[in-house]
């Protein structure tokens, strides 16, 4: 699951901050969220340890977290699975409560849920910290800063509809899991469904999931400046499970 980010990548990345105009060739137009100061706010509040400088090892963490329509990050929920020396609570501490720049559409805040990455290294040729709006698994497609898809908290979300009835908690861990990718156009509307992973009981979280997947809205996929067709993933895991 690690990306592989080489030091001329993860160089031209330092300027992910400054952020362009975004349109979409759809009825509505769209900004996604983007990171805003976040990223260093997060150098200033994550100790990064002096052994990965020693250990040549760039770490990325995996986050999920709700971008509210004034910006500030909340339900942050964030993955390491190598755990190096806690880099994964470091992270998620530090991005709760942190301002975004909030997402738009047609010039109106909305708040949506951000899946991104925060990657840490020790190596003076590169940041220390980078954060990618995405968790690189179309990273071959798209290139290593595309955006992906946004769902929007406006409109009812998959995991609200999927809690009332499952036990599943959202996002990665190391436990057993259920995804189900979904196909988000450049409207920013899901065009189709499916389960990628699923054994079990999971199986019929699956089906809820899917259903409740079908009526979400996004922020599409962004490439540059421009909204494409992208597919997203739903995830949760069953805490306690092997």
């Amino acid at each position: 699951m690690k990306s592989l980010l080489t030091n001329k990548v993860l160089g031209s990345l330092a300027i992910l901050a400054v952020v362009l105009p975004f349109s979409s060739s759809a009825s509505s137009m769209y900004q996604p969220a983007t990171f805003g100061g976040a990223v260093d706010q997060v150098s200033q509040k994550v100790t990064i340890p002096q052994s990965m400088a020693t250990d040549n090892r760039t770490i990325a963490v995996y986050c999920q977290a709700d971008i509210a329509a004034s910006g500030v990050a909340g339900n942050v929920t964030c993955f390491d699975k190598a755990a190096y020396n806690d880099l994964q609570g470091q992270t998620q501490r530090a991005l709760d409560g942190l301002s975004f720049t909030p997402a738009l559409v047609d010039g109106e805040a909305v708040p949506v849920r951000m899946a991104f990455r925060v990657v840490y290294s020790r190596n003076d040729s590169q940041p220390n910290v980078v954060m990618l709006p995405n968790l690189g698994t179309l990273q071959r497609e798209y290139g290593v800063d595309y955006i992906a898809p946004q769902e929007r908290l406006d409109q009812g979300d998959w995991y609200s509809a999927y809690s009332s009835s499952g036990e599943g908690q959202p996002f990665f861990d190391d436990a057993r899991l259920a995804r189900v990718v979904a196909d988000v156009n450049a409207d920013g509307n899901v065009k189709s469904v499916r389960t990628v992973e699923a054994a079990g009981r999971a199986r019929r979280d699956a089906k809820t999931i899917e259903t409740a997947l079908k009526k979400s809205r996004f922020i599409p996929g962004f490439v540059g400046s421009e909204a494409v067709d992208m597919h997203t993933i739903a995830v949760i895991n069953y805490p306690g499970s092997e």
